[in-house]
Formats: C-alpha cells, sequence, structure tokens
C-alpha cells in the first residue's frame, strides 16, 4: 500500500502536470483549483460552511479568466460537493421549499433542452446550473450577522487589496478586479459594502474606524474602475444605512424619521459636492459625470440604449424563449447595423447583454425563464421580509439593504447575473433563503 502522505505529496503534483500539459499559462487554473479544495477542506473537514462558501465565490469569480482550464469543470464538482455535504450535515434539512427552488430551475432547463428554442450555447447554462448548486447549498447553512459580516469583510479585503495591485501594475485607463468588469466589479464593491456597513452599524457594532477605513477603500477601489454606478451605489447605501439606523431607534415615528432622513441627504449632498471639487478634472470618471449632466450622451451611455432597444425588440420577437443567453450580441450587431448610416451608430459599442437586469432575464430567457427565476427571488424575498417583521433588526435591514441597491443599479446593469459575480449572487440568495423566524432547524424543517 502506498503511504497516505506520499499520495498527499504526489496528488498535487500530477495536477499540476496536468494543468501545465495542456497550455502554460493555465497557472490560473491551479491557483483556482487550490481556492476550491480549501474551501471544501473547510466546509467537510474543519466544519467551517461559511469559508468554503467564501472560498468558492472568489473561484466562481474566475469562470471567464483565460487560462481556468479543467478547473471550470471542478467548478460544478465542487458546488455539488458543497451542497451534498450540507444536505447531510447542514443547519437547516432539504425540505419541500427546497425541492420546489431546485426543481423549478431544473425544469425550466429540461424544457429548453427538449424545445431547444434557439441556438444553444451550453457553456451559459453550465454557468448558471452550477451556481443553481451553490445557492442549494448556501440555503441549507444558518446565516447570522455575524457570520456575514466575517465572510463579507475577507471578501472585500480581498476585492480592495486586487484592486490597489491592479491600479500598480496595470497600464488600463480602467481596472477590472476579480469579476474581469469594470463595472461589474464597482458594483459588486458597491453591493457588499452597503450590506457590510449596515450589518456592522446597526447589528455586528463593528468598530468605527474600520467601517471608515474600508469605506474609503473601497471608494477609491471603485474611483480606480471608473464606474459612475459605483458611485451612485455607495451614495445609495450609505443614504440607505441612516434610514435604518432611524426606523430602528424609531420603529413608531414614521414622520419624525423622513424629516430626519431629509437632512441627513442634504449633509450627504454637501459632502459629495465638497468630493467632486477635490477629484482631478482629468479622470476617467469625474469626465463621465460630466458628460451625463450636460445633457450629452457618451458612447457609454449610447451603446446602453442601444442594448435596451434591443432588448425590447427581442421581447417583442421571442417573448416565450427569448433569444437565449449568449446570443443576444448577433441581435445587437443586427440591428445597429441597420443604421449604420447614421455616423454615431458607428461608434457605439456592440453589447453582449441588455445592460439592464430585467430587460437581460426577459431577452435571454423569455417568460419562461422570468417566471422560473421568480420562484427563486419571490420565495427569498418574503422569507427575508417576515424576517424583518419579526427581527426588526440591521441583519435583515443589511441584507434588504443590499437588494434594494442591486435593484437600482440592475436598471442600468446584470449584476449579479454577470457570468463572474454569479456566486456571489447565488451566496446571498442563499442567506435570503436561510433565513428563519422561528424554530425551523434541520429537525423541524419549515412551518
Amino acid at each position: 500500500m502506498i503511504p497516505k502522505f506520499v499520495i498527499l505529496i504526489l496528488l498535487p503534483i500530477l495536477l499540476t502536470v496536468v494543468y501545465l500539459g495542456s497550455a502554460d499559462e493555465n497557472v490560473v487554473g491551479i491557483v483556482s483549483l487550490g481556492i476550491m479544495l480549501v474551501g471544501l477542506f473547510a466546509t467537510m473537514v474543519i466544519r467551517t460552511p461559511v469559508w468554503g462558501a467564501l472560498m468558492l465565490i472568489i473561484a466562481l469569480h474566475w469562470f471567464q479568466l483565460e487560462g481556468i482550464s479543467h478547473s471550470i469543470y471542478v467548478m460544478f464538482l465542487a458546488c455539488f460537493a458543497y451542497m451534498v455535504y450540507l444536505i447531510r450535515v447542514g443547519d437547516h434539512k432539504a425540505d419541500r421549499t427546497w425541492l420546489l427552488m431546485g426543481a423549478s430551475q431544473l425544469l425550466f432547463f429540461a424544457l429548453v433542452f427538449a424545445l431547444k428554442p434557439y441556438s444553444l450555447m451550453m457553456i451559459f447554462f453550465f454557468v448558471d446550473a452550477t451556481a443553481l448548486l451553490f445557492f442549494l447549498g448556501c440555503g441549507l447553512v444558518r446565516w447570522d450577522s455575524s457570520k456575514v459580516q466575517a465572510l463579507l469583510t475577507v471578501h472585500l479585503w480581498f476585492m480592495v487589496i486586487w484592486a490597489f495591485v491592479e491600479r500598480a501594475i496595470s497600464l488600463e485607463l480602467r481596472i477590472e478586479g476579480p469579476s474581469l468588469s469594470s463595472t461589474n466589479f464597482a458594483v459588486l464593491l458597491a453591493v457588499s459594502w452597503t450590506i457590510w456597513l449596515v450589518n456592522g452599524l446597526l447589528s455586528n457594532k463593528t468598530n468605527v474606524v474600520w467601517l471608515c477605513v474600508m469605506t474609503v477603500l473601497v471608494l477609491m477601489s471603485i474611483l480606480f474602475s471608473g464606474t459612475r454606478m459605483g458611485i451612485l451605489g455607495m451614495g445609495l447605501g450609505g443614504a440607505l444605512c441612516a434610514l435604518c439606523k432611524l426606523m430602528i431607534l424609531q420603529r413608531e415615528r414614521v414622520v419624525g424619521i423622513l424629516v430626519k432622513f431629509g437632512f441627513i441627504m442634504g449633509f450627504l449632498a454637501i459632502l459629495a459636492v465638497i468630493l467632486w471639487n477635490i477629484l482631478p478634472d482629468d479622470m476617467f470618471l469625474k469626465k463621465g459625470f460630466e458628460t451625463f449632466l450636460s445633457g450629452k450622451l457618451d458612447a457609454s451611455s449610447m451603446g446602453r440604449i442601444a442594448a435596451w432597444y434591443t432588448a425590447w425588440t427581442i421581447m417583442k420577437t421571442h417573448p416565450i424563449w427569448g433569444a437565449g443567453p449568449g446570443n443576444f450580441l448577433l441581435y445587437n450587431i443586427e440591428l445597429l447595423q441597420r443604421y449604420h448610416f447614421i455616423p454615431v451608430v458607428q461608434t457605439l459599442p456592440r453589447l453582449g447583454h441588455a445592460h439592464n437586469l430585467f430587460l437581460m432575464v426577459l431577452s435571454d430567457y423569455g417568460l419562461a425563464g422570468f417566471a422560473a427565476l421568480s420562484v427563486v427571488c419571490g420565495t427569498c424575498a418574503v422569507r427575508l421580509i417576515r424576517y424583518i417583521r419579526k427581527a426588526w433588526d440591521g441583519f435583515g435591514f443589511a441584507l434588504l439593504c443590499g437588494g434594494i441597491v442591486t435593484l437600482f443599479l440592475g436598471l442600468f446593469d446584470v449584476f449579479p447575473l454577470f457570468p463572474s459575480s454569479l456566486g456571489w449572487g447565488a451566496w446571498y440568495m442563499g442567506v435570503l433563503f436561510s433565513l428563519r423566524t422561528g424554530d425551523e432547524s434541520r429537525t423541524g424543517g419549515d412551518k
């Protein structure tokens, strides 16, 4: 028999040879595999599925990264193993509602594969299935204020450090972060920071100094990305944090809360003006805002409008099933080609998605896909509302604020349905699904 320690030594060497044998640049696949293995080890051996979830979120950021190699398939297996393990030993049992969540999505997949209403790009369904498994696994963990705060703290540090390192070594005007998209990275930062801030201030009692330090670092990271929506998201998140603080302190005084909230919003507006004047005039993000405020539309804004119109035409011609994920670019190119005689159209970017969360679902997956996704989102939203009505605490409000910022920014982007942020979105929905208003544990199930 070969000693176990010999196997432990030979296994990573063998895996390295397999990856680098395909191509020299597959080092990223090795790193991703290592992160997933650490996550599964933390879940199954150390019995800390929170850190397992964190590792999987980080690995799932790299769906689209060049050099991911075989790890893209291991992601599915890792999420499947995470889910199966938690079915056995998770804090909550896999009850009928949990089964309904999975069955609704699988039924949609089955209908698409059976009917083939459009040209299927299997990689997108593979990514969706991987995120589904991760969501189902996360939904079996009893997430509370401290667990969510710990995960978000480490994840925010990971993204901030990445942002500063990329800014230091990159020659690009806008950094893209681990999510491989400047816009998506900024929105991910804004939403994560909102949940972290509200939860830390109102529930977890995180030190105010650390809250301020992280806020500055997140703001700088968003500025590095050159994304206007990230700034808007932080502004909305800060305003919601103040409103939630007032609502917790004065639950029965709605009018007084609104008046105080108005004063706070005015103060934040003054701070925003001061910050605006401090920023260098040649900064990419500031130029973009000035173009927008002047009433002129830059290429980015006009490209979004063209994408929205493309989505609208798809919804009219393919209402039930949509055009299919991955096929949007062809429709966008075809639409803009019709107006090629207009000079400005020739300068517009050809976009691969609708740049609107709702339009993306309807144009890519149709009403059928929208209904399937609504089963999950609706169930999770109901659980969050029930939790807030009973607990009325900072944790529930933090999750609600994160959802509000997501939906607001979703009017202009597709976070968290962008492939590199889909894992984070699956985790967030899993946290909402795990909320219980009573003693609904593994022994009792949903009541």
